[in-house]
Formats: structure tokens, sequence, C-alpha cells
């Protein structure tokens, strides 16, 4: 007997099918992956199984009983806790607080909170997991590891018995993935179902036992993980072949130095940095989270000053005031969070562009509204940004739409340096692919590309070259042949001793 029965279970909003009927089965200890682009349908059918949202016909059985949850926390008794890409916290209270919370919290006899006997209790749980976490520090210290495992704790002390997982790798490392894995395999042999959500193909083959496909809402192929392949699972998921995952079809060329560094630092976050971009080039940045990569990105763009070392910027010295002067200079950036650190998801789509090239346009202090429009429709017909209009607010965009403008913002300057932080994070595999063919149209056209990248596949499929960081350094980097996964996570993890090692060669 399953576990957990979808039976014709459908949503729709505002008339619009979110979700088409859907059959669908999941058994106590099997690992489900659930994949499909943004806006396939997969909010939505977490949203339903978590209580969030109500379906609006068929039937879900749930250990062998029809069941329909009115909120998450009647989900949540019943045993299916989700774990969301963003996790619902408090940062300001300890990892015992957010881990108890809701709970009934031990009390003296007064009344007052037993926090002694709170941090005893979230020790053992935390114990239990297999974790090593202070209870009492602030949440908001925790690395985005530690965030999530304090997340799956939580819900396993709640007896869940279906875990869900929406995009959990999408701010982990390598090496961090790994030990999740690790947790959910010993979840797995313990009987505890998983619905696995991610755009990382390469985790639904390693980990998952059954594969569903979700496309514009219908779940259109399941099929156990031993038959998937990436090939198959593009072509399900988008209706069409996607042959070119990573394309790479500017030629080879060798030209001018656009960017340089030598013995670059900055205290507390890089130090002895010493590398080239050439125009034309994309050359990759790898290493793990909290190497310095982004930091590094930030002080190119003027965002902080390094304390030595120099940088020169079409052979002429760089030392940027400010991200203005690199703007005005030719060089951008696109930030690795788009929701923090690039959008103001309640402004519209156009004003988000356009505030990128509004200066250009501007005439004594005025903005030729004309002008402004032509400008951004033009963006979104070059990007392919998919939205009802320029007055669609950007939040409500798909992930893959919302990296899409943001690149349109800075792209349309005809910038001569870019620099992407993590450019296809949380984004569907379709767009994605979109992505990846723009940054390779770039390189094409003379660009020369600094892109920061966590996924391995991605910095080793798109990038001439691959500067591997470690503790704030360049510790190696690699060309042709050496470019693999292994080398990476080997110079990652300063173990690399190969040829192409040395960071001088740039």
């Amino acid at each position: 007997m399953p576990l957990l029965k979808l039976e014709a279970v459908e949503k729709s909003f505002a008339g619009v099918r979110a979700l088409r009927p859907i059959q669908l089965e999941l058994a106590a200890g099997e690992v489900l992956g659930l994949i499909g682009e943004n806006g396939a349908g997969k909010s939505t059918l977490i949203k339903v199984l978590s209580g969030v949202l109500a379906p609006d016909a068929g039937v879900i059985t749930w250990e062998g009983r029809p069941a329909r949850f009115q909120t998450p926390h009647e989900a949540l008794a019943a045993g299916i806790a989700t774990i969301h890409q963003e996790l619902a916290c408090c940062g300001s209270l300890s990892v015992a607080e957010n881990l108890l919370l809701g709970e009934p919290w031990p009390r003296r006899a007064w009344g007052g909170v037993a926090w002694g006997r709170l941090e005893a209790e979230a020790a053992r749980q935390l114990a239990h997991f297999g974790l090593d976490i202070a209870p009492s520090r602030f949440f908001h210290e925790l690395s985005a590891a530690q965030k999530q495992e304090v997340a799956i704790a939580r819900a396993l002390s709640r007896q869940a018995r279906l875990l869900i997982l929406d995009e959990p790798s999408a701010s982990l490392s390598e090496p961090e993935v790994r030990r999740l894995f690790e947790h959910l395999e010993r979840l797995r042999a313990a009987g505890v179902a998983i619905l696995y959500v991610s755009h990382r193909l390469d985790e639904i083959v390693k980990l998952t036992d059954r594969v569903a496909v979700l496309r514009d809402g219908e779940l259109v192929a399941v099929y156990p993980t031993r038959e998937a392949d990436v090939k198959r699972m593009v072509r399900d998921m988008v209706g069409r072949p996607l042959d070119q995952v990573y394309p790479h079809t500017r030629p080879a060329r060798a030209d001018s130095r656009s960017l340089e560094l030598e013995r670059v630092g900055r205290a507390g976050m890089f130090e002895e940095v010493s590398f080239a971009v050439h125009s034309g080039e994309i050359v990759g940045l790898a290493g793990l989270v909290g190497a310095g990569r982004s930091e590094l990105a930030r002080a190119i763009f003027g965002l902080y000053p390094v304390d030595r070392g120099q940088m020169r910027l079409f052979g002429r010295p760089w030392t940027p005031r400010d991200p203005r002067q690199a703007l005005n200079a030719g060089l951008v950036y696109v930030p690795e969070e788009r929701k923090r650190q690039g959008l103001v998801l309640e402004h519209s789509v156009g004003e988000s562009i356009s505030i990128g090239f509004s200066d250009l346009l501007a005439r004594w202090g005025l903005i030729p509204a004309g002008a402004e429009t032509a400008r951004v429709q033009r963006a979104l017909e070059t990007f392919a940004i998919r939205a009802t209009g320029p007055d669609q607010t950007v939040g409500t965009l798909s992930g893959g739409n919302q990296q899409k403008a943001l690149l349109a913002r800075w792209l349309d300057r005809e910038p001569r340096v870019i620099v992407l932080d993590e450019p296809t994070r949380g984004v569907d595999v379709g767009a994605k692919a979109e992505i990846h063919a723009l940054i390779d149209r770039l390189a094409g056209q003379g660009k020369a590309v600094l892109m920061v990248s966590s996924e391995l596949p991605e910095v080793l499929g798109m990038s001439d070259r691959v500067l591997v960081m470690r503790g704030g350094s360049v510790s190696a980097e690699l060309r042709g042949p050496a470019m693999t996964q292994e080398n990476v996570i080997l110079a990652a993890s300063g173990l690399y001793t190969g040829e192409g090692g040395s960071p001088s060669s740039c």
C-alpha cells in the first residue's frame, strides 16, 4: 500500500489550470524526484500536499485513508513536513528557539521559560540527527547548510513520515550537498518517504528512485531513475530536445587583457589573488562557500576597496570608488542573490530593467518616457523575458525570468567586462539553457566574462579556464583536460597537485 496517493488531483487559479488531473504514488522509504520548468506546477503541488492550498478536485489518500489538509499545521500533524527553498526562520532567535518553535516549552513553577531544559531538549534532538550545533547560537550565525539541517531536524522531531524538500541544494557547496545526501540516505533507510524537488538533474540521478516530470501543470512522465538520463529529462520538461546545455559556439581567441589582478587582497576576505580575463573569454571562478569568490567579485565592481595589490581595467589602473564608476567604465556585476541584492520585488519589470540604463537616456535630469518604454520593450524581446508586459510586478515572475530581467538591466548598457555571480541559481533547465546561450554569445562578441558558480557542470561546461579559490586565494588554474570535477574538488580542498595548478599562469 502506498504511503501517499494522488488521484485526479487538480488546482486552478482564476480559471487558469495550475495542476491538471494528477495521478501519483509515493511509498515509504522511497525518494521521488519532482522536476519541471518554473511555472510547471511544482510549487502548486507542494502547497497542496503541505496544506497551504486545497485541491479543487481529486482525492489525496494518506496512509490508506482519504485526507484533506486545511492548514500546514494539519499536514505536519499528519506526518508531512515541507522544507522550502527560502527557509522560514527567525534569525534573531537561538537555534533552540527555532527548533522548538510551536512546541510547548518547558516552564518554571512561576511560568517563565526554563531555558536550560529548552536548550537541553534542543541538544538532544540535534544529536539524534547527528548535528553538532550549539543550541544557544543565534540562527542567523549558521551557514546555509546548518540552517537547512536544523529545519530537517525540526521536521523529523515531529515524526514526519514524508519529507518534501524544495530546491534544498540551491545555496549549498558540493561538500554540503554530499552531507545532505548522507542525511537523506539515513532517512530513506529509516522508512521516511522523500519528495525531492530540484533543478539540478545530476542530483536527481544520484539520489532518487523514481522521477516525476511536470510540464504546464500536467504530469507528463513517471519512470525509474535507472531509466533516466539528462537528455530524456530535459526533453520531457521542455517538450523539445535540448542538445546543448552548455553551448560553446564562439571561436577560440586570445585578445587583449580586459581585467587584470595582481596580488590583490582585502583583510579577512581574500589574499594574493592574481589572474587576468581576456576579451572574448569566459573564466570560471570555483570553490567552496566562504572561499572568497563573491567578495572578490564585489571588490572588482567597487562595492568595497582592496587593501593591497593592483587591478587594471583595459590596461589602466583600476581602483573603483563605487559601482557607478564601474558602470561608467564598462564593467557590470550581477549578484548571486537576485531577490535580496538585485531586485525590489514590488517594482515593475520595466522599472527593474530601466534603472540600469536610465542615466544614459537622461537629459537635464529628465528621462524621456517614450525612449525608456521603447528600450524596455526591446529588452523584453531581446532577452526573451516572459511577462504580461513591462507593468507586471517583477516579484511575480518565475526565477528564470527574474534573472533574465536582472541581466537585461546591465547588459543593455553594452558593457565590456561582465562579472556574473551564480548566474543560474534557482532557475529551471530551460531558462538555464537560455542564459548559458546568452553568456556564450556575449563572449563571442568580445566581452570578457568572469563567472562565479557553485555548479561544477556549469563552471566546467561554460568556461575556457577555471580558477579555483580556497581560503581566500587562488589555489589552482585548470585548463583543457585538467578541467574535471575531481580536480576542482581537490583544488578547493587544497589537495590538487596536478599539472596546471599554478595560479600565476593566468
